[in-house]
């Protein structure tokens, strides 16, 4: 079966890294185990009303004063949100659609379409720029077990206010219901920049009895301390909750709009995503080098893989051989014996990998120094899920030449135990 050599392998290796790596942000942070249960990718071109609802007007149409009970100064419709390019975009403008209202924005919720209770939610944004914008991304309870808002709670996943662009705020209220509540909240400020120059990816992670707040995986806010009026904790935070999208325009905490204010503005989203914990894997996998699996089928397909678990990172070696190992020497060129190794690189969490497949040009096998080149777009994508520390199954799709297929392989037996020992010890 396949051998390469430890310095060929680890020269590659660090090669297609230095060359393609970028930041890999982890699902959850400190949730083990989870798993995208709900996401909105928004790849269409409108607003998915099987995920979303609008909601319109001024607020009186769900009993509250006018102005969402902020003295907010937009009037919501539904002509204010679009999705094309994979984005959906809030705007607010200045203009009247109803008389004394001389903003319009857009609201959406899930709610009665998704809700949960516990999970991770994310968001990855970019904000406008200006004083009294003010977009949020937030939840609220769905069936109102504990009453009116805000004895049934509230979670400010994200709240922006354009006048601070470098800073977004991370809060909950909770207690009775108006004016009997109360909140708590934390800050966070930019290292560098500001919140309208790049997209950011903003989170919670809610567990039972603790709210953490993220923006880009960098923790900034914890609370573990709430009460309610109606019952103990770790009320009202235990109940389902839905999630809203806005962007308001004036009102108590940003303000009125001022001169400088440009119009239109826009809040744009990338992606909404909810994460909850699952059932642990049969094994996990860990740091490894240089672990040799081969597809029993042919005996003529060899994987070597290489885990990087500080970056989270897998990097897999495929190679395939049409008969017996091939000459000293002989190019590795695709269709012919001895092909050209294919690679891939990703993610990986659990017992599955999630890789895309890049194509290695000019190695020779067994070279000490081969010249390395690759397509940055990469070929393809490939799937690894691990059964267990003996087998699994690749599963691969590749534009360039247009293949596709699933590939059973098992571990090399007496190779480099490192990979299959943290298989076996989970």
């Amino acid at each position: 079966m396949i051998k390469i050599k430890p310095s060929l392998l680890l020269f590659i290796c660090l090669t297609l890294i230095l060359s393609f790596n970028s930041p890999v942000q982890a699902q959850c942070v400190e949730i083990e185990n989870c798993e995208l249960v709900w996401s909105d990718e928004f790849d269409g071109t409108e607003v998915d009303t099987t995920k979303w609802s609008f909601q319109r007007g001024d607020g009186s149409e769900v009993s509250l004063p006018p102005g969402w009970g902020n003295s907010e100064q937009q009037w919501y419709t539904e002509n204010n949100a679009t999705v094309a390019a994979g984005f959906l975009t809030i705007t607010a403008r200045k203009e009247s659609v109803q008389p004394g209202w001389n903003f319009t924005s857009a609201r959406l919720r899930s709610f009665r379409k998704a809700d949960w209770t516990y999970g991770r939610m994310e968001m990855r944004a970019k904000m406008p720029v200006g004083k009294g914008l003010w977009p949020a991304f937030w939840m609220l309870s769905t069936n109102r077990e504990y009453g009116g808002w805000a004895a049934s709670g509230e979670i400010d996943i994200m709240e922006y206010l354009g006048s601070e662009p470098d800073e977004v705020l991370g809060t909950i209220h909770y207690g009775g219901e108006w004016p009997n509540n109360t909140f708590s909240g934390t800050p966070y400020k930019l290292p560098e920049g500001s919140f309208d120059e790049d997209f950011h990816v903003f989170a919670i992670e809610w567990e039972e009895g603790e709210i953490r707040w993220y923006v880009d995986d960098v923790h900034y806010g914890t609370k573990t301390e709430w009460f309610s009026s109606a019952a103990p904790f770790p009320a009202p935070f235990d109940k389902k909750m839905h999630l809203l999208l806005n962007m308001a325009v004036g009102g108590n905490l940003p303000g009125a709009p001022d001169a400088n204010t440009m119009f239109p503005a826009e809040f744009v989203i990338d992606y909404v995503r909810v994460y909850q914990e699952g059932d642990p894997p049969a094994v996990t996998i860990n740091a490894g080098f240089n672990d040799a699996w081969y597809n029993p089928a042919t005996n003529g397909q060899g994987f070597l893989m290489t885990v990087y678990p500080d970056i989270q990172q897998m990097f897999v070696a495929w190679f395939t051989y049409d008969t017996e190992r091939p000459a000293e020497g002989v190019e590795a060129n695709l269709g012919e014996p001895g092909q050209r190794w294919v690679t891939a690189q990703g993610s990986y969490s659990g017992d599955t990998a999630n890789l895309k497949i890049f194509v290695t040009e000019g190695g020779v096998f067994d070279s000490a120094e081969p010249p390395v080149s690759t397509d940055a777009n990469g070929i393809g994508t490939m799937t690894i899920e691990f059964a267990d520390c003996t087998q699994g199954l690749v599963t691969y799709q590749m534009t360039s030449p247009n293949v596709s297929g699933e590939i059973p392989i098992q571990r090399i037996v007496g190779d480099n135990e490192a990979l299959c020992q943290s298989l076996a010890a989970q």
